[in-house]
């Protein structure tokens, strides 16, 4: 029997503060690899962007195309974050409220980012953070103007971007939560699909309009023109809720659940042909025209949509990808994958690139610029998440009842058959 990748609600409560769900859901514990893949991955491309490796070395054509991890950061989002709203509606119990959802959100993000942009600041420099628009950063704005976003933390355009779908996310649920009241699972199913459809192509066309109207515009930085990453996470949600049904809808669960490989077989095809078969540009910044600025972003949502599968669907113990994923160390890099995000550009850039001559005795190529980036990094943010997120992470269920230890009852995917009624 297949089984989908959660874990009891004894495993949830002792989950690490910062990974677990909200009370009464299934925690995935292989998304914890996933993080730190896409956490890394950007690493390595600013890195050989940054080092010229992109457009030296043959390899480059795949390191230029690993900020792919920023898509891959956006499918989970819109899976983790949808699916407790998801579920509730589906199963019929109340579902999250709003303030408990702002908290959780807040005490993840905020605390962490604000440590690293005063921290950084203060010793290695970034622009504009300490000036009259020090609020344009500290309260993620800085995409909305070409004044600000080349500001503060580079990487974190993608962060403003995550904080404005948090705001719409719970509008998103409730308009269809309303939409779907009173009507049966297939056809709130169908309402799903369809919605998030919408969403997804609405996206990418005015993206496509925008970049042929005005190339350098910031909103191509925003949600607006991101969303479709996200609505694949949110469709793996639907999937995740509608194959748990009571009838299991068995085939199609059974094909994405047993096998790991055939996703992640087709994930490498997929970055293979963004790599070599487009003609995508390999120069840092990179520049496009139209058909290959709308053929990446789309490649990228199919590459994050199938390197996530085989942490949403299957036995999380079965197959060596998945035993990959839940690797110990793996899924401590992903749990401290926030912090390596927040540090590594500015550590990158303004302490190795700009200053190698003062802080090491020899010059950085890619390979001691990656090591030693990564290696800065992950100690910045252990320090950052043992310090000071973990503390302040224990506060975002506060007052909130866990769900009973034992184990609940399951479906035909081994997922529990209906969440107890304490979550949300």
């Amino acid at each position: 029997m297949t089984t989908l990748a959660a874990e009891s609600p004894r495993a949830a409560v002792h989950a690490p503060d910062a990974l677990a769900p909200p009370p009464g859901n299934p925690r995935f514990p292989l998304m914890d690899g996933l993080r730190a893949i896409a956490a890394m991955s950007i690493v390595v491309t600013h890195c050989s962007g940054l080092t010229g490796f992109n457009t030296a070395n043959a390899l480059g054509a795949y390191t230029a195309r690993l900020n792919a991890g920023v898509a891959l950061f956006f499918v989970l989002s819109g899976f983790l974050l949808y699916r407790p709203f998801l579920a509730a509606r589906f199963e019929g119990r109340p579902r999250p409220r709003i303030r408990d959802y702002a908290r959780r959100r807040l005490l993840r993000i905020v605390p962490a980012y604000w440590l690293a942009l005063t921290v950084l600041t203060a010793t290695v420099g970034l622009p504009g953070v300490f000036s009259g628009h020090w609020y344009v950063y500290y309260g993620f704005l800085q995409v909305y103007s070409p004044n600000w976003i080349l500001g503060g933390i580079g990487p974190a355009w993608s962060l403003c971007v995550e904080m404005s779908f948090y705001v719409a996310l719970p509008v998103i649920a409730l308009t269809l939560a309303r939409v779907q009241r009173g009507r049966r699972r297939e056809a709130m199913i169908r309402i799903e699909v369809g919605a998030l459809g919408g969403m997804a192509l609405g996206a990418l066309a005015f993206r496509t309009w925008l970049h042929a109207d005005d190339p350098t515009s910031v909103l191509q930085s925003t949600l607006l023109c991101n969303l479709d990453w996200f609505c694949a996470g949110m469709g793996l949600a639907l999937a995740s809720v509608a194959w748990a049904g009571h009838d299991g809808q068995g085939a199609a669960a059974r094909l994405v659940a047993r096998p790991a490989w055939p996703a992640w077989a087709a994930a490498a095809v997929v970055l293979w042909v963004m790599s070599t078969r487009l003609g995508l540009p390999r120069g840092y910044p990179p520049v496009y025209d139209e058909t290959r600025w709308l053929a990446e972003h789309v490649l990228y949502i199919a590459f994050g949509t199938l390197l996530a599968l085989p942490a949403v669907f299957g036995d999380p113990r079965h197959g060596a990808i998945r035993r990959l994923l839940g690797h110990p160390v793996l899924s401590w890099v992903g749990l401290v994958s926030y912090g390596v995000f927040l540090w590594h550009a500015p550590l990158l850039v303004n302490a190795w690139q700009n200053g190698a001559g003062a802080v090491l005795p020899f010059s950085l190529p890619f390979v001691s610029s990656l090591l030693v980036t990564a290696a800065s990094a992950t100690a910045c943010a252990a320090l950052s998440y043992y310090l000071v997120e973990r503390p302040i992470l224990r506060f975002k269920d506060r007052g909130r009842r866990r769900p009973p230890a034992s184990p609940p009852r399951t479906g035909p995917l081994g997922e529990p058959d209906r969440v107890p009624a304490t979550a949300g």
